[in-house]
């Protein structure tokens, strides 16, 4: 039986990973169109071969990647969630107050979305319908409230609300953003003010939601685009319906 030569096995493996490349592009094109759709549209009105034509890519594309409109909303939530995770652990590594790390993840996300409208828009729409970007929120949040309450820096009677109101108060402020009603400062003021709902003392509160906020690795304030990362977020079920 003949094998391969070693320079025909390495021309193999090339050609392998070209095409291993250019499906990874083409699905990164994909997702990055369907955010795009999302931020214009909602997750509703995602239909394939819209998806297709703003990705620039054939119907038959679509379909070798995803089979149904529910599929691309998976993947994108699950891009997002990965998202998401990898951000607040970079925007907190250095912090070790809970109260200051849950005030800098609220801050630079509400400028993220200012900066990145399409981001914004996206992140938006799939947290309203897809579980795994909440459980995503809800697994590194609920590490810095749990560690702001050993603290006693936080006073919460309610592990789940407390989850539930820094989450949908920092998206529903994005979304206002979005919506044209935009604020000088709107971050520093509603941090002060979900501080105060999580029984933060007020001129703690003030002087928390006024911090300078971290820089990431490379000198920025505001988290990366949308990139696919590595890594799982941790489970929890706080946020999930």
């Amino acid at each position: 039986m003949d094998t391969l030569t070693q320079a025909e096995q390495d021309a193999a493996q090339q050609q392998l990973t070209r095409g291993h490349k250019k499906k990874a592009k083409t699905r990164q094109a994909l997702l990055q169109a369907a955010l795009s759709i999302y931020a214009e549209k909602g997750v509703g009105e995602l239909f394939l071969n819209e998806l297709a034509e703003k990705a620039a890519v054939s119907n038959g594309t679509v379909y070798n990647y995803f089979r149904s409109r529910e599929a691309v909303l998976e993947a994108v939530g699950i891009a997002l969630a990965e998202q998401f995770s990898e951000q607040i652990t970079l925007v907190s590594k250095h912090i070790e107050n809970g109260a200051e790390r849950v005030a800098a993840g609220i801050r630079m996300f509400i400028r993220q979305g200012r900066n990145d409208p399409v981001w914004a828009g996206a992140v938006v729409s799939v947290f309203q319908y897809d579980s795994k970007i909440r459980t995503a929120v809800a697994n590194n949040l609920l590490v810095d409230l749990q560690l702001g309450l050993s603290q006693r820096v936080f006073h919460y009677r309610s592990e789940s609300i407390a989850l539930a109101l820094v989450a949908f108060a920092t998206t529903g402020m994005m979304a206002a953003i979005l919506e044209g009603h935009d604020q000088p400062d709107c971050d520093i003021t509603l941090t002060e003010m979900l501080l105060l709902g999580l029984g933060v003392h007020a001129s703690e509160a003030q002087r928390i939601s006024q911090l300078p906020l971290p820089q990431l690795p490379d000198g920025r304030t505001t988290p990366a685009s949308p990139k696919r990362t590595r890594g799982r977020p941790r489970k929890s079920n706080e946020l999930t319906g």
